[in-house]
């Protein structure tokens, strides 16, 4: 069990459920006991290698993102024949950690038609998505004559880091609970930010970061109330980064969790309260809860280190049952129906690892994690569960994930 910084029990001690508009029940303070679970596959054939799933508000819909540069939709459990968006040229290929990352549709999508995609393009791009190597959020439209189609061009770039090394690109753009888009970006590669020496702890660099984003204002979209409107960049909301590639609110508290990739040593899940802002997060002085991972570097700003609610260890003298992560994959807090052992559990994964990740967060407590074996929970034959990608919270309130190089997305249920 894991006590939080004090500003997390302050603010935790309501349950953080005050103001926002849904009820939250108190919270259960013991360790996560996980009912015997399944995967029900949500289409009858697997797709291309997708990272990340997401659905319009108020459709039973899901648009998978391939990798490649493609958005594919599954309607009634089968894959659409035509793709929403295709890409590709504007993604490249050779991607290793690059390509089409993840999607964001705008709240009010049914009826302005608008959504988002975060990316990087890898080797030999036409161009037309944003210069190869850089991170970049993109605006897109649906086709108003045809509603299973993106019109083929880019409305506009919502923002672009500047090109850096082959890794930590980050890689989620999400709605928040306040409107507002969040996106994660990574430290701009190399060990120990190498490529981008100094940038993770400088504000007014976009590297290692959580921004926050107006997308209905004007360029450059920072958010008001954002922390570092003066003598920083306005757009940064958390700093001290390493790789955020998926992080996720809590609906009902409005918690922002982070799954922050490490580097040799540890793997980390960060947890950010509702409102708090300004977040440092310290890589690389830190990695996960231990300093001097990367020797000599400090923290800078004014923020002390916010440590992590999870720091793996997977060391090779360590006994964790999460030794084999590599890449940790931030999932979600379950708030559904079906399986009522499970709420108020935050469930996580990594790409790598065969155990699949379960802790509570009460009271400025963390109580756990304990591990489930992936290869416990069957797929109805639907492919191994591995190499998950992303958890999402559906509309229907119960959680998805995407899993497989050949990717499908399931919906996890009781055995």
């Amino acid at each position: 069990m894991r006590v939080l910084p004090r500003v997390c029990v302050l603010v935790t001690a309501c349950l953080l459920g005050c103001g926002s508009g849904e009820s939250v029940e108190p919270c259960v303070a013991q360790l996560p006991v996980l009912p015997a679970l399944r995967v029900i596959p949500v289409a009858t054939t697997a797709t291309g290698f997708a990272t990340y799933a997401a659905q319009p508000k108020g459709s039973t819909d899901w648009y998978l993102v391939e990798q490649r540069g493609r958005i594919v939709i599954i309607r009634d459990g089968q894959l659409l024949p035509a793709p929403f968006l295709d890409i590709e040229a504007g993604m490249g290929n050779s991607f290793g950690e690059r390509g089409l990352l993840s999607l964001a549709f705008h709240p009010s999508y049914a009826s302005n038609r608008r959504f988002f995609t975060m990316g990087t393009p890898a080797t030999a791009p036409d161009g037309s998505y944003s210069p190869a190597g850089t991170d970049a959020v993109v605006e897109w439209a649906r086709d108003p004559a045809n509603p299973d189609k993106a019109l083929p061009s880019k409305v506009r770039d919502i923002v672009v880091i500047p090109r850096s090394a082959g890794n930590h690109n980050g890689g989620t753009a999400l709605f928040g609970p306040d409107g507002k888009l969040y996106v994660g970006v990574g430290d701009g590669g190399g060990g120990c930010e190498s490529d981008q020496g100094g940038s993770v702890q400088d504000v007014g660099k976009l590297f290692g970061k959580i921004l926050r984003l107006d997308v209905d204002g004007e360029p450059p979209f920072a958010a008001a109330g954002n922390p570092f409107s003066t003598g920083g960049d306005a757009r940064v909301y958390h700093y001290g980064l390493r790789n955020p590639f998926r992080f996720s609110f809590d609906r009902p508290t409005r918690d922002l969790y982070i799954g922050d990739v490490g580097q040799v040593s540890f793997e980390e899940i960060s947890l950010a309260p509702k409102n708090a802002a300004g977040s440092n997060f310290g890589w690389p002085a830190f990695e996960g809860a231990m300093p001097d991972t990367c020797s000599g570097k400090q923290l800078a700003g004014s923020a002390p280190h916010t440590p992590p609610i999870l720091s793996i260890d997977r060391r090779a003298a360590s006994t964790s049952p999460f030794l084999d992560y590599s890449a940790v994959i931030g999932g979600r807090v379950y708030r559904g129906s079906a399986i009522p052992e499970l709420r108020g559990v935050y469930l996580f994964a990594d790409h790598s690892g065969a155990q699949l990740g379960a802790l509570r967060v009460c009271d400025g407590q963390v109580h756990g994690p304990v591990a489930v074996p992936l290869d416990q929970i069957p797929t109805g034959g639907a492919g191994s569960l591995n190499s998950i990608t992303s958890f999402q919270e559906g509309n229907d309130g119960e959680l998805y994930l995407t899993y497989g190089n050949s990717t499908r997305l399931g919906k996890l249920a009781p055995r």
